[in-house]
């Protein structure tokens, strides 16, 4: 059964009517892999599901892709080597007495945080989302 994915407001023609100059369109999978882009009746139509469940599917497919990005990134090793390097930070703070604050701290994780940043940006894309998604 087509499942709804997403929305793109880039590519503005149905893909089954040809109406142009649509707001967006709902991007569909069908039965046989094939990636559409319908509007909102055409998809409706065509997939004989309500625009409330298309809706559903549009938020929980988002959510599915949030999820599976969110892991990716807790797994990268970037992320990790950001984690320990905040870990030894703690851990210095603890022996000396001292708590590291401010741009002092910042500076003793920035490498390791830039990395990690980066990594999150390139899994974000990659999955179509904001880094602050993956990151919630």
């Amino acid at each position: 059964m087509a499942k709804a994915l997403g929305t793109d407001d880039s590519i503005t023609t149905c893909d089954c009517c040809g109406k142009s100059n649509l707001k967006h369109t709902v991007i569909i999978e069908l039965d046989d892999g094939e990636i559409v882009h319908y509007g909102s009746v055409c998809a409706t139509r065509n997939t004989g599901k309500a625009s409330k469940v298309i809706n559903a599917e549009i938020r929980a497919h988002h959510e599915a892709q949030r999820v599976a990005a969110a892991r990716e990134y807790r797994a990268s090793p970037e992320y990790l080597a950001e984690r320990a390097r905040f870990a030894e930070r703690d851990e210095v703070a603890r022996e000396t007495g001292v708590r590291m604050v401010g741009s002092v701290a910042m500076e003793f994780v920035r490498e390791a945080a830039a990395a990690a940043d980066e990594a999150c940006r390139i899994i974000a894309k990659k999955y179509s989302l904001n880094v602050w998604e993956i990151r919630a």
